[in-house]
């Protein structure tokens, strides 16, 4: 099942250097997004003309938005880097929530040639990697103590500089190499709350970080198929955004009516009658 991606109502998304690369045939237009194998002419991850297009899951809370397909510099954390300059088809989708908080930002590059290759095993970010060049990489707290300005400073920079950022947040990413089509790299960027279980007990905290590697998982495998469909299905988040209960007003207390003193003089006391023998 598939979901439209609205286009963007805020002017202040919309950059110049975007405009004219937004008004491509790829990006996706209002209306039922198509469910059945990508045409040729959208895919376009053979010629390495195209990034993939953007499939979303259903949600009942916010907005799911097409941010656009455009070139860009290659937003991955490693060197070396598979393009020169803002050279890499890219595409943009994020889920925004009614109050304009972004709950998630997804996007996918191309390259004609293979990016990096996998950090070391032991990286705490590497969820799996392996000789074929397929990389898995995660970070639950994206953002604490400046880990993705000083690990990923262009995809940090470049969100920030088009409002596309929250925190916190955390980061998955997925590298497919250039086997049968171009190089493709996918990056998440979302509220850990969608991941996160709310833990009541010490088993709850032992199994917590399940769900995300298993999200982070399934964000690989549609990585994979998205080198051959040209389409990429963002997996359902396990869980939903967190919304504060609302405070109970507060009781109406009415004030009491103000005091009121009248000031009462006593009535004279009568002097005593002279006592006989004291006279």
């Amino acid at each position: 099942m598939t979901f439209t991606l609205t286009k963007p109502a805020r002017p202040a998304l919309v950059f110049s250097a975007l405009a004219l690369a937004a008004a491509l045939a790829g990006c996706a237009a209002p209306g039922a997004m198509p469910t059945g194998p990508a045409p040729a002419t959208d895919a376009g991850t053979s010629q390495g003309t195209r990034a993939p297009l953007i499939t979303v899951p259903p949600t009942s809370i916010g907005t799911w938005i097409d941010l656009g397909e455009f070139n860009a510099p290659w937003l991955a954390g490693d060197s070396p880097v598979p393009v020169t300059g803002p050279n890499a088809p890219t595409r943009v989708a994020g889920w925004r929530r009614e109050d304009g908080r972004w709950l998630a930002i997804v996007l996918v590059q191309t390259a004609p040639a293979n990016g990096p290759q996998c950090p070391l095993a032991n990286n705490q970010e590497v969820v799996a990697g392996g000789d074929d060049g397929h990389c898995l990489r995660m970070r639950r707290n994206a953002d604490y103590d400046g880990w993705m300005a000083r690990q990923n400073s262009v995809l940090h920079q470049w969100l920030a500089a088009r409002g596309w950022s929250a925190l916190p947040r955390s980061w998955v990413a997925y590298r497919v190499p250039n086997e049968s089509g171009p190089a493709l790299e996918v990056h998440a960027v979302f509220d850990p709350n969608l991941i996160e279980p709310v833990t009541r007990n010490p088993n709850d905290f032992l199994i917590a970080g399940a769900p995300g590697t298993q999200w982070a998982r399934q964000l690989g495998a549609a990585a994979r198929e998205a080198g051959s469909t040209g389409r990429l299905a963002v997996p359902q988040f396990p869980y939903t955004p967190r919304v504060a209960v609302a405070a109970a007003p507060a009781p109406v207390v009415t004030a009491p009516p103000p005091a009121r003193a009248t000031q009462v003089t006593p009535a004279p006391r009568p002097l005593p009658e002279p006592r006989a023998d004291r006279e």
